[in-house]
């Protein structure tokens, strides 16, 4: 009798109601997501509700998935090695770290939603005799930046605010200046 039960290993093993379970709530999910009615936050924020009280660990989430996979015809060695091949790590590890990261993120952005607001915004850099600026731009809001004094005189600015004036079409820039800007380390 020298073969030593692992409990860990039995309990992150992923049996095949676990994986119908989970199909079947995926389901429902891209279904409510095709309908318009929920967004990929919102997906992503109910499989780690899913988890939470299904009480799955990672690694049998990982289980999970992988025999979801394979039940399409995805061989998930093949495609370990595919992700090796194109430098990314694909161990339980780093997927672990993955979803870590955005169970932080998702925390975060669950903890002050009321207060958040996702934007995209561009940047734009202009460094000439004149200016060491950074440009930041959403919608018709811009927010020039620099360690140092903004020479509004400056060609390449005033190029650069027209263009993007044109973009928005031709509505009012609203420009906040921050000179001799300062950071710090926290």
């Amino acid at each position: 009798m020298s073969d030593v039960i692992d409990f860990n290993e039995l309990k992150n093993k992923a049996s095949d109601k676990d994986v119908d379970k989970f199909e079947d709530y995926i389901y429902s999910m891209y279904y409510s997501m095709a309908q318009g009615k929920m967004s990929m936050a919102q997906m992503s924020r109910e499989i780690m509700k899913y988890m939470n009280e299904n009480n799955i660990s990672q690694e049998k989430f990982m289980n999970i998935q992988k025999k979801i996979m394979e039940r399409y015809g995805v061989s998930t060695d093949d495609l370990e090695e595919q992700m090796k091949s194109m430098g990314i790590d694909s161990s339980l590890q780093s997927l672990g770290n993955e979803y870590e990261d955005a169970r932080k993120v998702m925390g975060f952005q669950e903890k002050y939603k009321g207060k958040l607001t996702v934007k995209t915004s561009t940047n734009y850099c202009i460094k000439n005799s004149k200016n060491d600026v950074e440009i930041y731009t959403q919608d018709e809001n811009i927010i020039l930046k620099s360690f140092n004094k903004i020479d509004l005189t400056d060609i390449e600015l005033n190029e650069f605010l027209c263009s993007y004036k044109k973009v928005v079409s031709n509505k009012t820039l609203n420009i906040s200046i921050c000179e001799n800007a300062s950071t710090y380390l926290y």
